[in-house]
């Protein structure tokens, strides 16, 4: 097997970002397969190869290809987080689970206005830290992506997207622990049992939510561009 000449694996480059993909799995996946299938062959017949390729590979069947792995990427990381949040409540998690809990009621408790709202804070700062970060690494690994072959597109992880649902869920929430016993006026006290309860209850799930989530990508981070 040949090692392709610098400028066959530049029409090479040409060929696939010419496709205008978005999705930084799909572009790789398909230009290692060009360039494993072309090393293949002698030089002479690299020009009736790549013509065989381009004739397979598609801009359109590229794109079906890129919708089909999104829908695909986003199934596998939903199933994954749920996957684990679950754990959370199953031996020997559920204690560090119940731990958290504990010392959330200890503050809310004993704590002030200012310690309850900091409770309330800290895991929607964690989580748009995490997401930051999450983003933050995926553009150093598609940015590499993007210089190999030369793409003028918006690349991104066909993981990513999924990040923003999570951080509108996140969003969701947190206004949701802060408006409505404020708003409705539903509670006649936050010091009320089922004020805290209810609290407490959004709070567990809003944290194992957001841990969920990030041990998921810290997983498919091992074999995605995330």
């Amino acid at each position: 097997m040949r090692k392709l000449t610098e400028q066959e694996l530049d029409q090479v480059k040409k060929a696939i970002a010419a496709k205008e993909l978005t999705s930084a799995e799909i572009l790789i996946e398909i230009y290692d397969h060009y360039v494993s299938h072309l090393e293949s062959f002698e030089e002479m017949d690299f020009e009736e190869q790549l013509f065989e390729l381009e004739g397979k590979f598609t801009p359109n069947y590229c794109k079906t290809l890129q919708l089909n792995f999104y829908e695909t990427a986003e199934k596998e990381l939903n199933r994954l987080q749920w996957s684990i949040w679950k754990s959370y409540f199953t031996w020997p998690r559920a204690m560090w689970t119940i731990f958290f809990f504990i010392i959330f009621f200890y503050i809310w408790i004993n704590g002030g206005a200012f310690s309850r709202t900091l409770a309330l804070s800290f895991p929607f700062i964690s989580g748009f830290s995490l997401n930051g970060w999450l983003w933050y690494k995926s553009y150093k690994k598609v940015n590499e992506i993007r210089k190999l072959v030369k793409s003028h597109t918006t690349l991104q992880s066909s993981y990513l997207p999924n990040s923003v649902t999570q951080f509108a869920i996140m969003f969701g929430v947190f206004n949701l622990l802060f408006n409505i016993p404020r708003t409705l006026n539903l509670l006649n006290s936050m010091e009320s049992i089922f004020s805290i309860i209810a609290i407490l209850l959004i709070y567990g799930l809003f944290i194992s939510y957001m841990l969920s989530f990030y041990e998921a990508c810290k997983l498919k981070s091992k074999i995605a561009l995330i």
